[in-house]
């Protein structure tokens, strides 16, 4: 059967001669357009998400890459695909086809149905039909392509801005290895980063390298998605005349907050876009809540004192004075 043709390059809106760098760049923004986290429910950013995700699997790949652009060569040249007759009929009897890439996160959004188009299938996948031939298929493939486990600490401020993190992997012959990975920004505490090509070394290649994050805290904040909390220490004095305060950051900056006289203890003020980014739009961030917390003074020295509690005796005279003032003049 005839499949219908996929333009990865223009999925992807590269063109041809487009670096890996290129090709990296474009998926990471259409990535975080379309995720199904960010649309829900949406079958169209579904399609679309599978789509850029097919294109990247084919040209991040220079084998895959190497034979799609000799498949689009030989259509312009010939007007059909290679095994298929002049009646667009695929002639697939003894042709092995085998996939060398893994579908497990993809697997985990949309289920066991193969992600990948037609085209994709034809030309790239395995060139069978059904859950068992598909898991027998892949347990063959992870034989020969082992993936590896492993667990990465990592602070609060790299979840709040992502960065990069240099590993130390060590091999089952005993060596090491060194590798630059990517932290992306908003990563959850509990959350698995693939690492595509960086596991174990099998047969036919590496496979994948799965990290298991977590993040350590950090006493000043609470996490509630992209939402945090922070409690922001200010003197009495500033609590009762107002004033100025600075409220902490998880990357180390502090922000100024203006307080307005006779704040009281507890208040929480909203920091709009200073809170959590969200996975995958780095760009997009929740908000910080700064709660007032108003520290007492302690260790008064005697001239201290005095000032207070002729400041007591004035607060309540003036309470006495506001309760006369109220009271209702008899009849």
């Amino acid at each position: 059967m005839a499949v219908d043709y996929k333009d990865y390059y223009k999925i992807l809106g590269v063109d041809k001669q487009a670096s890996q760098k290129d090709i990296q760049k474009a998926y990471r923004k259409l990535a975080r357009t379309y995720h199904p986290d960010v649309n829900p429910n949406n079958a169209t950013a579904e399609e679309k998400f599978k789509e850029i995700n097919e294109a990247k699997e084919v040209l991040s790949d220079p084998e895959k890459r190497k034979q799609y652009d000799e498949l689009s060569n030989y259509y312009q040249q010939y007007g059909q695909w290679p095994g298929e007759t002049s009646d667009g009929r695929g002639e697939t009897g003894g042709k092995t086809q085998y996939r060398t890439m893994s579908e497990e996160d993809l697997q985990d959004l949309f289920g066991n149905a193969s992600p990948f188009s037609d085209f994709f299938e034809t030309y790239f996948g395995p060139g069978v039909s059904g859950t068992a031939r598909g898991s027998e298929q892949r347990r063959t493939r992870e034989s020969m392509r082992p993936d590896a486990e492993a667990e990465i600490d990592i602070t609060f401020a790299e979840a709040y801005q992502g960065g990069m993190r240099t590993l130390e992997v060590n091999e089952p012959d005993g060596s090491k290895r060194r590798l630059e990975i990517e932290i992306p920004a908003g990563v959850n505490n509990g959350a698995r980063i693939r690492i595509a090509g960086q596991g174990i070394q099998g047969q036919t290649a590496r496979g994948n390298l799965y990290l298991q994050v977590h993040i350590v805290p950090d006493t000043r904040f609470t996490r509630e998605g992209t939402t945090l909390h922070t409690r922001m220490d200010i003197p009495l004095a500033t609590a009762i005349l107002g004033g100025e305060a600075l409220v902490p950051t998880p990357d180390g900056r502090r922000l100024m907050l203006h307080i307005p006289a006779g704040i009281t203890n507890g208040k929480s003020f909203r920091l709009r876009g200073q809170g959590m980014p969200a996975l995958g739009q780095p760009d997009k961030r929740g908000d910080l809540y700064a709660q007032v917390n108003v520290m007492l003074p302690r260790h008064l020295n005697s001239e201290q004192q005095r000032l207070f509690a002729a400041f007591a005796r004035s607060l309540s005279e003036t309470s006495q004075e506001t309760r006369k003032d109220e009271e209702p003049i008899p009849n």
